[in-house]
């Protein structure tokens, strides 16, 4: 840097050396590095803390992603049925038809009206007539839709006098008819008083259908809790020593696991067993849950 004098000749002598002195200091200035700061023992350690933490992250989130996480465990399903398991489904007081030793018993979990049980019923008419003495037929409600509610109970009242399946193909043909004055509306509820007419119609004994009315309404509630517990949540639901057999199934379905439940039966009388109490056996043990 360039000496300047601001005073003319005056300048010299003593003011020249402290020019030079002041120069001098001016540039030892520009040319100095600046003074590194004292650190901080502890603001360092905390930083180090801090990376070391976002490292973690970083290969956690990297072992996510190639990694992917496990399947959630399903919640258990209603209605899911296994045809190859035995569920402890009891007789109770539920009308029925057939031999009470026979060796197969078919518990139908059905309600009136309904069409899918309509078109099974001839099924089971059937299976009656070809295994005779070796099946019996128990009524139970379950009810899905509570317009059947009523019509189910009047059909156990006449199954108690041997018409259930008189009963039926009477409630079906009411429920199916379009009401007298009104367009058709698919199965529509039918109410006591119907029902009742239906049962004098079929020369039932009316004093004893009213009697049974409040028993099978009792059995009606029992039977649904009992049924909801297994797992059954649609109708019809045919349960053959047990098994459960879903929906208006084609005869063979039928006679596959009757077939397979006589052979049973068949094994436990040669080992010994009763005929007598043969389906509370077998059902005693049997799942309660789905």
């Amino acid at each position: 840097m360039a000496a300047v004098c601001l005073v003319g000749a005056a300048c010299g002598g003593a003011n020249s050396g402290q020019v030079t002195t002041l120069e001098q200091r001016v540039t030892a200035l520009e040319t100095k590095p600046a003074e590194t700061p004292p650190r901080d023992s502890a603001l360092e350690a905390r930083v180090r803390d801090l990376e070391t933490q976002l490292a973690a992250l970083q290969e956690q989130l990297a072992l996510a992603k190639s990694t992917p996480p496990p399947a959630p465990t399903p919640p258990p399903r209603r209605g899911i049925l296994d045809a190859g398991k035995v569920y402890a489904v009891p007789i109770d007081d539920s009308p029925a038809t057939g031999a009470a030793d026979a060796p197969v018993t078919i518990v139908a979990a059905v309600q009136f009206p309904e069409p899918y049980t309509h078109r099974a019923w001839p099924v089971l008419k059937e299976l009656r007539k070809q295994y005779k003495k070796d099946l019996r037929l128990v009524f139970k409600s379950f009810i899905v839709h509570p317009k059947a509610a009523n019509s189910s109970i009047a059909a156990c009242a006449a199954a108690r006098q041997s018409a259930l399946d008189k009963m039926e193909d009477a409630i079906y043909a009411a429920a199916e008819a379009p009401p007298p004055n009104g367009p058709p509306a698919g199965l529509r509820e039918l109410d006591e008083i119907e029902l009742r007419e239906i049962a004098r119609a079929l020369r039932l004994n009316l004093a004893q259908y009213d009697h049974d009315l409040a028993g099978c309404k009792a059995g009606q509630t029992r039977d649904i809790a009992m049924f909801s517990k297994l797992g059954q949540n649609a109708v019809p639901v045919f349960w053959i020593n047990g098994r459960p057999l879903s929906g208006a199934q084609q005869i063979e379905s039928f006679r596959k696991i009757i077939d397979e439940e006589l052979e049973k039966a068949k094994q436990d009388r040669t080992r010994g067993g009763k005929a007598s109490d043969y389906y509370d056996r077998i059902t005693a043990n049997g799942a309660t849950t789905p």
